[in-house]
């Protein structure tokens, strides 16, 4: 894997000096400097919370922990766990592997807490007992399913922190915009099956949460409702 990024990179390195010879005469300065950023780093932006990332020293334990006070009361499967593997998934896949972060499952946390105590108990608190150096912590304010008795559409409301366990000290933290999905065109539930829609919806929300934490390609948020479309 390293080697074919190292390959593509040289590609994109030889493609780069290249280009610049031509566009410096042609278009200025300006252009080709565009253009090497893009030829570097492709489509990538980098996240909000890049430097805090970055700062995260190497082999530490890190934990999701996504808690709501209205846990039963959202359908089909709690959201609170599954948000909490599908985001554990996608910051694992997609963190600086150099880094070796541990990742502590969801049912070890599970395993520790109960509903009292996912409600009532600090993340820094939940962290230490697990072990973890940092902890995702992920507040689940609002969460639906359904846009109408006849459609399906996801509706949630987020805040995300990041706490260093030994301090209690919130690294950053967030209060996302509500994540609407699919964003313009509701499915009908004759189309889906719940627990299917569920399952796309909370995958989705999370790489909405964790776009905050490492690199992500903005066209990707573009047209989401066609997602939904190749489903069915």
């Amino acid at each position: 894997m390293a080697k074919t990024e190292n390959h593509v990179r040289s590609v994109r390195i030889v493609a780069l000096a290249l280009l610049l010879m031509m566009l410096v005469g042609v278009s200025g300065c300006a252009n080709a400097l565009f253009t090497a950023a893009y030829l570097i780093k492709g489509n990538d932006v980098d996240p909000e919370f890049k430097k805090e990332i970055k700062e995260i020293p190497k082999h530490s334990k890190m934990v999701v922990i996504c808690r709501s006070p209205y846990q039963t009361l959202f359908g089909i499967d709690d959201p609170s766990k599954m948000l909490s593997v599908a985001l554990t998934k996608a910051l694992s896949d997609k963190l600086d592997e150099k880094k070796k972060l541990e990742w502590i499952p969801i049912d070890k946390v599970d395993s520790f807490f109960d509903e009292s105590e996912y409600a009532n108990e600090s993340f820094e608190k939940m962290g230490a007992k697990l072990g973890a150096d940092y902890v995702f912590g992920v507040d689940i304010d609002s969460f639906n399913i359904h846009h109408s008795p006849q459609y399906l559409q996801g509706k949630a409301h987020v805040n995300v922190r990041l706490v260093k366990v030994d301090t209690g000290e919130i690294v950053c933290s967030k209060s996302l915009p509500q994540y609407v999905y699919p964003p313009n065109t509701p499915v009908a539930v004759g189309d889906m099956l719940e627990e299917r829609f569920q399952t796309l919806y909370t995958v989705k929300l999370a790489d909405e949460i964790g776009c905050c934490f490492y690199p992500y390609d903005p066209h990707e948020k573009v047209a989401l409702d066609n997602d939904v479309a190749r489903m069915r």
